[in-house]
């Protein structure tokens, strides 16, 4: 670590002051990396053009993920994990209410711009300015039609109960549609445990290519690196397929790439 990694930006949380490391590439690595605060998605970085990583900066609802850490150096981030519960709670009802959601990756983000909007404008908001505002959040489920729908509940205070479907032909809120919409229920990235190590692709530079040889000796004597795999590793098949093999997990030496997508090795390490 450097000492422009050891630099610590000091700046206010969800109410709290805390120091993050300079060394992050955006705001949105020090929410996830360091804090822990995942409500926040990563679903452009740092392309800063799905919304899925949108926070509040001093009230306003700004893309973290294109938000250097010096640019908001004492400023008050506000991130879903830290609305009042009663807020929360209104906000995600609406979404579940409405069927606001399916995957709900990019809800999170959506729900702190609907906040900031409320905020705005209150009983005044109208679906022209949500929609225009709603131009920075991609949701490739929705179709935005029931989006619309939940920030009219929430607009005018009719947020109906929600209540479990009894018996045959009743119709029901998403399984799990609270949790989706406050980013509560974790997805791959979201999820941390202990001596966890990760994985990256190494990918051929060529589509067309004979694999003579394959030397791991420097990446695996690289800092932090756990192991390198290669095909000569696995031990069973190389190759998967639904009706035919002819996919290939791995092109191993003496192999033939066929397009720039094919692995020639898997690097693993501790960060």
């Amino acid at each position: 670590m450097t000492t422009t990694d050891r630099v610590g930006v000091s700046l206010v949380v969800n109410g709290e002051a805390v120091e993050v490391s300079s060394h992050h590439a955006s705001l949105l690595g020090a929410l996830r990396e360091e804090l822990g605060l995942t409500a926040a998605k990563d679903g452009c970085a740092p392309s800063g053009q799905c919304g899925c990583c949108t926070v509040l900066i001093d009230g306003k609802a700004r893309v973290s993920c294109q938000t250097p850490l010096e640019k908001v150096a004492g400023k008050e981030i506000t991130t879903l994990e830290g609305f009042d519960e009663v807020e929360r709670d209104r906000l995600a009802s609406a979404f579940a209410a409405a069927g606001a959601l399916q995957c709900g990756f990019c809800t999170p983000g959506i729900l702190v711009r609907v906040k900031a909007l409320l905020d705005q404008k209150g009983s005044d908001l109208t679906k022209d300015v949500t929609a225009g505002r709603l131009g920075a959040h991609l949701c490739r489920c929705t179709g935005y039609t029931k989006i619309f729908d939940a920030v009219e509940m929430l607009t005018h205070g009719q947020i109906p109960a929600i209540e479990l479907p009894v018996g045959i032909g009743k119709s029901g809120t998403k399984y799990e549609a609270t949790e989706l919409a406050l980013g509560d229920r974790g997805y791959i990235d979201d999820m941390k445990v202990e001596g966890m190590l990760h994985a990256a692709l190494h990918l051929t530079e060529h589509a067309r290519a004979d694999i003579v040889a394959i030397d791991t000796s420097a990446a695996k004597a690289f800092p932090g690196v756990v192991d390198v795999f290669t095909g000569g590793d696995v031990p069973g098949e190389l190759r998967v397929g639904l009706i035919h093999k002819d996919w290939p997990v791995f092109i191993p030496e003496g192999g033939r790439t066929s397009y720039y997508g094919d692995v020639l090795a898997i690097v693993v390490a501790e960060d």
